[in-house]
């Protein structure tokens, strides 16, 4: 078993798993650069412990948490959020679909066909953005607030109104 304290920029699946490496580290928020897009605190870190191992004895997987503090916007008032993560995840690389169905149902199934490398901050990036709430928003009602009393209502005339006044000729009939 390996330990290394930096992260690669690729990691090998099954170099990794047969190795079972374990990788602890972080990156900067603006390091990951989908991420860095919708998070305002670009300079605060996101931690990252991964396990790599066999599963069945051949297919290679990552066992891991990524933990992190994020301030994204809220979609109901639009004011800083900060929203608190501790990622868990369980991936298998599989080659195809048969390999697939051989997993237990704990896996997250990535399918990586003849590929041996995958970009780790992709595969981090990834992981977050699925734990993020598609709508962040406070846990109290944030909402943009109206005053009912000071709504006044305008009176508009029917353009048509006009047309009561107008009397219809008879046309013969006395």
């Amino acid at each position: 078993m390996e330990k290394a304290n930096k992260l690669p920029n690729r990691i090998n699946f099954f170099n990794f798993a047969k190795k079972e490496v374990k990788l602890n580290g972080g990156y900067k928020v603006s390091e990951l650069s989908r991420l860095s897009e919708i998070a305002k605190n670009e300079n605060d870190k996101v931690e990252v412990d991964l396990s790599f191992r066999l599963v069945n004895g051949r297919i290679p997987s990552v066992e891991g948490i990524i933990k992190s503090i994020l301030v994204l916007d809220c979609q109901r008032c639009l004011d800083s959020l900060q929203v608190d993560l501790k990622v868990p995840f369980d991936i298998a690389f599989a080659r195809n679909e048969f390999q697939a169905d051989s997993l237990d149902d704990k896996f997250e199934i990535f399918l990586i066909g003849d590929n041996e490398e995958l970009e780790i901050k992709d595969l981090i990036t990834d992981e977050i953005l699925l734990s993020i709430p598609m709508a962040p928003s406070h846990d109290y009602d944030c909402g943009f607030k109206t005053d009912k009393g000071n709504i006044v209502e305008e009176v508009r005339e029917h353009p048509f109104d006009v047309l009561k006044n107008i009397k219809i000729a008879d046309l013969g009939k006395e």
